[in-house]
């Protein structure tokens, strides 16, 4: 009989889980009585607001619970380290499920194993050896987003409580850098919702009006985007703490109707998109576990939020403390692990190339060797120029004019592989002007921003918007005055 068939995944991914956090926060305390740093042993942030998931007569689901309780005590080194154990032990229970039981990813395992090996073997070499100071800084960049977003009130001084100015911390968040105030915006986004949602709805699940109503009437149009990616945030980090790994599917969808009514509630109209996408990222990078469970019900409960979700995690894999090293486990190669099926799969690496194309701007040689070890496989799917041009439209939409982009647009491959400059031109150059020329203005224009948060052909997209603008000025331009 099958691993699953007798939930013998579910309990040892929740037994293994809990003894590892147990056993982290155990030395945290140990570390903490001995003197070490506050800032190192104690949570960044406070706990999400809201309900948590009922006991049950499972142990795996009181497991995962106490386990998620005993997370939000953890600091940043204890914190990022359970989330890549928590991952690396549930990919071990999955392997084991893959030799008795059915697959759960899109690509059966060891069909794929010796490919997979061959390519891991192959960043690893590269990461110790010519390329080590690349990769270095790539991990290097990762981080420091990673921080930024999750510790956003700190390093911006916002208050720990109460309600707060939300146009001055606008200003703030702009004030950091044209680079960094995509990612100082959506942290913004997530507090203003969390603290909006606390002080004016106590937590409800019938709150409306988060980025419309208020304060949020000042927000600028530039804003839009990230702080609707940070309701999501808020949103999302809420009510996942209501889904257990034994929790009935009824009970997934009804948690999972709930969050698509608030992000729809609390969205200006062309945003909600950014809004659902943050439940793929909160699931993959922090509720890793639930990856299945949620994407399996919200297929069946709203396919455009379960696309949506898709590529948000494929965004969360860049962040996932388990691949910020990928010489140890690239995200590439876990992408077609957990992937249901081809849309998810390229959705996945769409939102991996939006992450990478972002978070290293500055550093466009990091996207020169993605190109040199990807380039070629995923030219066909679309996935790469998805998630550049997506990326782009979006640091373009959030600083207009950005200085970072105009210099990458210019950039040039260093290879001498003519087979990689043409790779560069059509899968990041060319879509990533296309995004600062055609793209970000023709979506701005129709309130469509959002459809840049889910993997999709974007050329098409803004053809049928044109074509619309056509159809709409066509019968007054073809009226004629007769005498």
């Amino acid at each position: 009989m099958a691993l699953e068939d007798l939930n013998l995944r579910d309990f040892m991914t929740a037994f293994i889980s809990f003894c590892l956090v147990k056993t982290l926060y155990a030395v945290q305390q140990t570390a903490k009585a001995l003197g070490a740093p506050s800032e190192m042993v104690a949570p960044k942030n406070p706990p999400a607001p809201g309900p948590v998931a009922k006991p049950t007569a499972a142990a795996a689901g009181n497991w995962h619970s106490s386990t998620r309780r005993t997370f939000e005590k953890l600091g940043d080194p204890a914190g990022a380290a359970f989330m890549a154990f928590d991952e690396y032990s549930s990919k071990a229970v999955d392997l084991v499920s893959n030799v008795f039981g059915k697959p759960r990813g899109y690509l059966p395992y060891w069909s794929k194993l010796p490919a997979r090996l061959g390519e891991q073997l192959s960043v690893t070499a590269a990461a110790v050896g010519r390329d080590r100071a690349l990769y270095g800084q790539m991990a290097s960049n990762t981080m420091e987003i990673f921080t930024l977003v999750r510790n956003n009130p700190e390093k911006m001084g916002i208050p720990e409580r109460g309600e707060f100015s939300l146009s001055e911390f606008q200003e703030k968040a702009y004030g950091v850098g044209d680079f960094e105030n995509i990612w100082t915006v959506e942290g913004l986004g997530h507090v203003y919702s969390q603290r909006t949602w606390i002080l004016r709805h106590n937590v409800s699940e019938d709150a409306t009006g988060l980025m419309i109503d208020g304060q949020a009437e000042c927000l600028t149009e530039k804003s839009l985007c990230m702080m609707h990616a940070g309701l999501g945030l808020c949103l999302a980090e809420s009510v996942i703490k209501q889904i257990t790994l034994t929790s009935s599917e009824k009970e997934v969808e009804r948690v999972l109707r709930a969050y698509i009514k608030l992000c729809k509630d609390n969205s200006r109209p062309g945003y909600a998109g950014a809004a659902l996408e943050s439940l793929g990222l909160v699931t993959r990078t922090f509720n890793y576990p639930l990856l299945d469970i949620v994407q399996r019900v919200l297929a069946q409960t709203d396919h455009e939020a379960w696309q949506y979700f898709w590529r948000g995690a494929g965004r969360g894999l860049l962040f996932s403390p388990g691949h910020i090293a990928q010489p140890l486990f690239s995200p590439w190669i876990t992408a077609e692990l957990e992937a249901p099926n081809e849309y998810a799969f390229n959705s996945l690496k769409a939102g991996l190339t939006w992450a990478t194309n972002l978070v290293n701007m500055r550093h466009p040689a990091i996207m020169e060797d993605v190109l040199k070890r990807r380039g070629a496989a995923e030219e066909k799917t679309g996935s790469i120029r998805h998630g550049v041009a997506a990326s782009t439209t979006m640091a373009v939409a959030t600083t207009p004019n950005h200085p970072v982009v105009r210099q990458y647009l210019e950039y040039k491959p260093k290879s001498r592989d003519p087979r990689v400059h043409d790779l560069w031109e059509k899968l990041v150059r060319e879509p990533a002007y296309r995004a600062v020329h055609r793209y970000q203005p023709i979506l701005a224009r129709h309130k469509r921003l959002e459809e840049v948060f889910r993997f999709q052909d974007l050329d098409a997209l803004v053809d049928r918007l044109e074509a619309s603008e056509t159809e709409s000025t066509t019968p007054v331009e073809a009226i004629s005055i007769r005498p």
